[in-house]
């Protein structure tokens, strides 16, 4: 095995403690699906009535209801760390990734009726910094702020 992929961003971060320490451990990479959480971490969705009644997140239970408007707070949050160093939220969450032991690019999940676009339309690179401080407010944002129910 050369890489495993599972989901993993900002927002999901339970692959922290397993498997990505045994991944590191034996030299296999990891390749995060979803880092802009489905979507919802670029600030586009801003109701459960943005996303198609046919896509997965409409039955998810971040998407559902009060967990949604609270995780809201998160991805207002992201957007004004992108407001303060001159990027986007999509940025901003791409941007957090490169961490210890992600020796792969990210697999963003956009389906056509979401693509990830900057301000007036267009594709925009991962080119935002993300120093130490800055992902540290960013991690401490999210550790016990994620509203959502059992899996």
């Amino acid at each position: 095995m050369t890489a495993l992929q599972t989901e993993y961003s900002l927002w999901t971060r339970d692959r922290e403690d397993e498997p990505l320490p045994l991944l590191r451990g034996l030299g296999i990479g990891f390749v995060p699906y979803s880092p802009l959480g489905h979507g919802f971490l670029t600030g586009q969705l801003r109701s459960p009535a943005d996303i198609a009644d046919d896509d997965w997140p409409k039955t998810n239970p971040r998407f559902i209801g009060n967990a949604f408007v609270r995780n809201l707070r998160i991805v207002d949050e992201v957007r004004v760390v992108g407001d303060e160093i001159g990027a986007t939220s999509a940025q901003v969450t791409l941007a957090w990734l490169p961490g210890p032991g992600l020796r792969h690019r990210p697999h963003p999940r956009h389906p056509p009726s979401r693509p990830c676009r900057g301000e007036h339309g267009r594709r925009r690179p991962v080119d935002a910094p993300v120093r130490p401080r800055t992902r540290c407010r960013l991690e401490l944002l999210i550790t016990g702020s994620r509203q959502t129910a059992e899996r």
